[in-house]
């Protein structure tokens, strides 16, 4: 490998041969992620079912339910992502990665709703108050 680089004496085919390799990465490890251009998606799913109930997510290894102390918000998690269910009103809805990284800001209203999102541990804030979620 050093026999390589001692005879390339040119510092931009250096860099070039360097950014052509992480492009290569980058792109075998996105194959077969649906999700990986979906992190910020937020989908509306219609109904008129009052809430979730675990029929609407069962097969689906439900990990957690929580709903916010208003009693307006609830969401479940699953391995393909987050379903929320706000009763009432309009409410401030963020999504952070472990790493503090926001992935999700908005506002949502009422209605029935999917993230997308890939198995791990996400922090998800409605409207100032923060949940730990799990999605495997």
């Amino acid at each position: 490998m050093s026999l390589i680089f001692k005879q390339m004496k040119n510092p931009l085919t250096l860099l070039f041969l360097i950014v052509y390799v992480a492009t290569i990465f980058a792109q075998s490890t996105s194959k077969g992620d649906s999700r990986t251009g979906n992190q910020n998606t937020v989908i509306r799913i219609e109904g008129t079912q009052n809430g979730w109930t675990k029929s609407d997510v069962e097969g689906s290894s439900t990990s957690n339910t929580q709903s916010s102390d208003n009693e307006n918000v609830t969401f479940n998690s699953t391995a393909d992502g987050i379903y929320i269910s706000i009763i009432k009103g309009t409410n401030k809805i963020k999504l952070f990665a472990l790493t503090g990284q926001l992935l999700l800001n908005g506002d949502l209203t009422q209605g029935r709703f999917f993230i997308p999102t890939r198995k791990g541990i996400y922090f998800l804030r409605i409207n100032n108050k923060s949940y730990k979620v799990v999605c495997k």
